[in-house]
């Protein structure tokens, strides 16, 4: 098999929970959708909100499982190894885990730390690690959820090496080009 042939094959997945059916998505969906995520898996309430998302979950195929366990069998259908993001240190660092494929990442958006069912149906965890002296205090730090996610994100994609997104100017900001990947 080529590199290309690789390239093209791996696939990118990303499970949200939504139990409560409460949740704001809008962040994760447009993660996803700068990561050139094939599919974001929502577990729970087929209601949510998209506020942060900038029109990117437009850009995202969104598919909903009422159970962990269901979503758990569609990626394994989809040939995925399911990684857990964790907050605590344990697994592999994200930047050195050895990815092999196609791979889903399960995120703790909803409670502190991933439930007993999202632990449930992950094969490995993985976590960002902080640099630097810890002392008491930043022992006690943890990033922002949609901030663990981009920076594993980032390391499995360039893994997997998958193409680099163009940035159009606005007059606000730079924002990443959604329709150049479907023209």
């Amino acid at each position: 098999m080529t590199s290309s042939a690789v390239k093209n094959s791996i696939e990118l997945y990303m499970v949200l929970s939504n139990k409560s059916g409460r949740q704001n998505l809008g962040t994760y969906l447009r993660t996803a959708s700068a990561f050139g995520t094939t599919q974001v898996l929502v577990v729970g309430s087929e209601r949510f909100g998209t506020h942060g998302a900038h029109r990117a979950q437009k850009y995202v195929d969104v598919v909903h499982f009422y159970e962990f366990a269901e979503a758990r069998a569609y990626l394994k259908s989809k040939g995925c190894t399911i990684f857990g993001l964790s907050q605590q240190p344990v697994g592999s660092f994200a930047h050195a885990t050895p990815y092999e494929g196609t791979s889903a990442f399960v995120i703790d958006n909803e409670f502190p730390g991933l439930s007993e069912e999202q632990r449930a149906i992950c094969d490995n965890f993985v976590h960002v690690p902080f640099h630097g002296e810890q002392t008491e205090v930043s022992s006690k730090l943890v990033l922002d959820t949609t901030v663990v996610t981009a920076i594993t994100l980032h390391h499995f994609t360039a893994f997997a090496q998958f193409p680099v997104r163009a940035i159009e100017a606005t007059s606000s900001q730079g924002k990443f080009m959604l329709d150049a990947m479907f023209e």
